[in-house]
C-alpha cells in the first residue's frame, strides 16, 4: 500500500477513536482535534510509514505524548503568568515561546529517529537508566548503545540547528 493510501486508511480507521482517547485521558476536548491532528501530521514525516510494525501502538503513543506536552506547556505557562508581573512578562514569555517551540521540534525529531535509537534515548534521557543496563535490556554491546545514544544527540542537535 502506498504511503498516502497507507496514512488514509490509519486516519479513517483510527481518528475518531484517538479524539476520544486524548479527550478522555487528559479531559482535553477542545485540543483533542488539534492533537489527533498534529499525531497524524507526525506521522507524515516518518520515512517508512508501512514498515511500522504498530501503526495504532504508534499513533496512540504520539497522541499520548503530544497531549501531555501540551498539558506540560499549559501548565508551565500558566505558573509563570501567576508568579508574574504584567509588565515583566514580554522578554521571559519570548523565551519560553522559542523553548516551547525547540521542544517541538525535538518532539519532532523523535519521530524521525530509527526506533533502536529513539528507544535507547528515551531510556537514557528519560528512564534515566545507564548504558549498561540498557545495554541489558536490549541485548546489545555497551558500544552500540553507545553509539545509538551519540546518533541520537547528533540528530536532535542538528535537527535543532535547522
Amino acid at each position: 500500500m502506498k504511503g498516502s493510501q497507507f496514512l488514509t486508511s490509519l486516519f479513517l480507521k483510527y481518528q475518531s477513536d484517538l479524539k476520544r482517547f486524548v479527550a478522555n485521558k487528559f479531559g482535553d476536548v477542545h485540543d483533542a482535534e488539534d492533537i489527533v491532528q498534529d499525531t497524524f501530521h507526525n506521522f507524515l514525516r516518518v520515512e517508512s510509514p508501512e514498515a511500522i510494525e504498530n501503526p495504532r501502538a504508534y499513533l496512540y503513543q504520539s497522541a499520548q505524548n503530544l497531549a501531555l506536552n501540551r498539558i506540560r506547556t499549559r501548565n508551565r505557562h500558566d505558573a509563570y503568568i501567576s508568579a508574574s508581573d504584567e509588565t515583566d512578562v514580554s522578554v521571559p514569555l519570548e523565551r519560553e515561546i522559542d523553548a516551547q517551540k525547540d521542544l517541538e521540534s525535538i518532539s519532532d525529531a523523535m519521530h524521525l529517529l530509527p526506533d533502536v535509537s529513539r528507544r535507547i534515548f528515551l531510556m537514557n534521557r528519560v528512564s534515566g537508566k545507564t548504558y549498561g543496563e540498557i545495554s541489558q535490556e536490549t541485548n546489545l554491546s555497551v558500544s552500540s548503545v553507545e553509539k545509538h545514544m551519540s546518533k541520537a544527540l547528533r540528530f536532535l542537535r542538528e535537527h535543532l540547528d535547522e
